[in-house]
């Protein structure tokens, strides 16, 4: 809609210019008002458009990015290099010793339905805080049969509050030689042979089920008991109490550990629904790491995968020392204390639009026919490639589920309903062709944006039967790169 000529009858009328039209030589010619007239109200006109058009861009500016989007776009333009299988997977000895260390970090959880920041604890002064402080020392551990990464963690509300809680558990009693049992720890272990874990080069690493319906991964879900305990301990991790009580009873520290269980809830109607908790972690550099704790309710569809979003929570940490090394000095050092993470800068779909380099390495799950016994056990094999794609904003589509949730911390997590590919039965990672009539599945994305050119990411793919397919750790470089040049 147009704006009425400023030689309207109407506007010479109320504003006194005189009548509009002149006779002359018999006929009513437009008699425009006055030129001085005119030019003061284009200028007052011109005003209140530029009026209105900076209180948009400072609307605009007060909102920010959006934190719930569509999923992004991404079309493969060119394989840069085919697929191949890599000599050697990841080992595990060589993953422990890059975790190995006291891991300084800034805690937050946002909620699935906005995206915002969600209260974790209650600092001293009686106020919901965003943010809760960690420290957390990892260590491997060899007994007998079992090989695993000891991770023990706490928590607090503020870096000094951690400093002293660090320094009072390390304090020695004299006379019995143990440390102080007031302070609380939160003990978890990540074992080398648990289902669904992947690791990568460099620390990364994601876990999660290997099959999310599989009742053999949790022989006592039956059981009224261990259904109580499980949903008692799944509400207390949404609500992050013991997480983040500073006083809290170090009784409950093998209880609380995280293990490649699944927390499933007590609904006795649901009896098919599964609670899982999934875990990705991405790391730069081999002192920076970001972990993404992700609490999702599955449900069996005709024609694929229900999934709830329960709870995001985001865990950015920083390398400070050898884990032997337990003293104050070492925690919460002032020079590298973290900002809070709810209050971190958000990317936006324009930042991650544009024609992107990718090196994928997948982890494929593929039968081990050298396993002897009943049990059906799998190897993960490794391959990598090399594409040029094409990213865009996403855009809703009538028969699209899912979401890109846009995080605090330059994060990008997206959840989407993909389907499945086929695939050889060797697991040589193929494309493949499109399988539309076996159902969807459902491919978890966790990206971080490092600087303005550069990502890196962790996707974890399952079919529509809840079966994990792959796991893809991703690097990415903006620009239109070609054997590499530019």
């Amino acid at each position: 809609m147009t704006a009425a000529p400023f030689s309207t009858y109407s506007t010479c009328q109320s504003s006194g210019c005189g009548a509009p039209y002149t006779a002359v030589n018999g006929r009513l010619v437009l008699q425009p008002p006055p030129l001085g007239q005119w030019s003061r109200r284009r200028r007052a006109v011109y005003a209140q458009a530029q009026g209105r058009k900076s209180q948009g861009r400072k609307k605009a500016v007060d909102q920010g990015p959006a934190s719930i989007t569509a999923p992004l776009k991404v079309q493969v333009q060119e394989q840069l290099t085919p697929v191949e299988k890599l000599s050697m997977a990841p080992f595990w000895s060589t993953f422990c010793g890059t975790s190995n260390g006291a891991w300084q970090g800034v805690q937050a959880a946002f909620s699935p339905v906005t995206g915002n920041p969600e209260p974790v604890t209650i600092g001293k002064d009686g106020e919901p805080a965003l943010d809760v402080r960690t420290i957390t020392f990892e260590t491997r551990v060899v007994e007998d049969d079992e090989d695993k990464v000891l991770r023990r963690t706490m928590h607090a509300t503020s870096a000094s509050a951690l400093q002293a809680q660090a320094a009072s558990a390390t304090a020695k009693d004299q006379s019995k030689g143990e440390a102080n049992p007031d302070v609380a720890w939160d003990v978890e272990h990540i074992a080398s042979d648990e289902h669904g874990l992947v690791i990568f080069d460099g620390g990364a690493y994601s876990r999660g089920p290997a099959a999310i319906f599989d009742d053999d991964e949790n022989s006592d879900s039956g059981q009224d008991e261990a259904l109580e305990a499980d949903k008692e301990r799944l509400e207390r991790q949404l609500s992050l109490e013991p997480s983040t009580s500073e006083g809290a009873s170090s009784e409950a520290d093998e209880e609380e550990s995280l293990a490649s269980q699944p927390d499933v809830g007590g609904d006795a109607v649901l009896k098919s629904q599964r609670t899982w908790l999934v875990e990705q972690c991405l790391a730069w550099g081999g002192e920076q790491r970001l972990r993404l704790r992700l609490t999702l309710a599955f449900l069996p569809g005709e024609e694929e995968l229900e999934v709830e979003v329960l709870r995001i929570a985001m865990l950015r940490e920083n390398w400070q020392c050898l884990a032997e090394d337990e003293s104050p000095s070492c925690v919460a050092d002032p020079s590298e204390i973290l900002p809070e993470l709810s209050a971190a800068p958000r990317p936006g779909p324009a930042q991650m639009a544009g024609p992107w380099k990718v090196f994928d390495v997948t982890a494929v799950p593929v039968p081990d026919e050298a396993a002897i016994g009943d049990d059906p056990k799998t190897l993960l094999m490794y391959f990598s490639n090399e594409t040029q794609q094409d990213w865009r904003p996403g855009k809703r589509e009538p028969d699209e589920a899912g979401g890109a949730f846009w995080l605090p911390g330059n994060v990008l997590l997206e959840l989407h309903m993909i389907p499945p590919t086929s695939r050889g039965s060797d697991g040589d990672a193929e494309e493949g062709m499109e399988l539309q009539a076996q159902g969807r599945g459902l491919c978890i994305s966790f990206s971080w944006l490092i600087n303005d050119k550069t990502l890196i990411g962790l996707q974890r793919e399952y079919d529509a039967d809840g079966n994990l397919l792959e796991v893809r750790s991703r690097t990415a470089i903006l620009g239109n790169w070609a054997g590499g040049r530019m």
